[in-house]
């Protein structure tokens, strides 16, 4: 078993790559790390563990700051970036040891104080991983598309929320919003970095807020499959979201919304839209990402819970992560 170290996914054949994943979510696809590298957002760093030639396990990394314990420390972490989906495949415990040691000199190379494995779900087997404290974090939603059309997932909303959304519809079209689908990224980015940037500063958040250069990779990367979903009321940007397709899959992350036109419900079209977009598509599922559950929930949205593990290389901060990590699950913390 052979592991290598690199900075780029271009390191691995792209059909390799898919063997091992699988083509799961569009967040652990070699487009999207290619996306991420040229988009200069994120320094991505990556273990593969080779046997006899061929791609057995691997690891996809970057160095973020994290604050735990009231400390804010830079962690190496292990995880989708900008995405809710975990980045650590493996099959053995060997692979898992392996891994780790790749993973423990990216960290020290990378002056890094921890290790974070982020975004595992119930599925995900941690029995090999040994030493983390584990951290509740928010949860992921999605609907499961079991419809052969929008009028069949509409009639399997309850009465209240489906009024709700036919409502909706309704005025809208009357007001004259106009949907649009593209995959021109580069032409509608300065309209959809706007958008997003309300959001950013309502939330104070701007770790998710794209650049003009993401766009253009994305562009470069995923023309075929990602699209941007605008709103519009005659010239005047309402909302958007960018689109990440599979063929099963959907995944609608990075909404964005004017709030000087909340009247013509821009940011609860995306959901609306999105949703019949991807029954047109015929696919299985839609992701719609983090928080406001309420809303989400009254639109059909599962919760997907998530967490991840870690380990500081301070041994005092580490035991004391196993007491913090008790508390936070004992209070519920981080689920609204």
């Amino acid at each position: 078993m052979k592991t290598e170290t690199t900075n780029s996914i271009k390191d691995i054949d792209e059909k390799e790559w898919e063997i091992l994943v699988g083509i799961h979510s569009a967040e652990q696809s070699h487009q999207w790390f290619r996306t991420i590298e040229d988009s200069g957002m994120v320094d991505m760093h990556y273990v593969f563990l080779k046997e006899n030639g061929t791609l057995a396990a691997a690891a996809c990394c970057f160095v973020f700051t994290k604050k735990i314990l009231n400390f804010e420390l830079p962690f190496l972490e292990v995880g989708s970036p900008l995405g809710t989906s975990h980045a650590f495949f493996y099959k053995t415990p060997n692979h898992t040891d392996m891994l780790l040691k790749g993973l423990e000199q990216i960290r020290k190379k990378e002056k890094a104080k921890g290790l974070v494995i982020s975004n595992l779900d119930e599925g995900f087997n941690t029995k090999q991983l040994k030493g983390f404290s584990t951290l509740p974090l928010l949860d992921d939603t999605y609907i499961d598309l079991n419809f052969k059309n929008f009028d069949e997932y509409l009639s399997f909303l309850p009465y209240k929320a489906r009024g709700s959304v036919k409502d909706t519809l309704k005025r809208t079209e009357k007001l004259g919003v106009r949907t649009v689908f593209t995959n021109e990224f580069t032409k509608w980015m300065d309209v959809a970095r706007t958008l997003q940037g309300y959001l950013c500063e309502k939330f104070n958040d701007y770790g998710w807020y794209l650049t003009e250069k993401f766009y253009q990779s994305l562009e470069t990367h995923f023309k075929d499959t990602a699209e941007l979903l605008l709103f519009f009321k005659d010239d005047i940007p309402l909302a958007s979201i960018v689109a990440l397709n599979l063929p099963d899959v959907a995944h609608y992350r990075f909404a964005g919304a004017d709030p000087h036109y909340k009247k013509y419900q821009g940011y609860f079209l995306i959901y609306y839209q999105g949703i019949k977009r991807a029954i047109e598509k015929k696919q299985k599922r839609i992701y719609f990402g983090l928080t406001t559950y309420e809303f989400k929930e009254k639109i059909g949205c599962k919760r997907k819970p998530l967490f991840e593990l870690v380990w500081v290389e301070n041994p005092l901060f580490n035991v004391a992560l196993k007491p913090y990590a008790a508390f936070r699950k004992a209070r519920g913390y981080p689920a609204e």
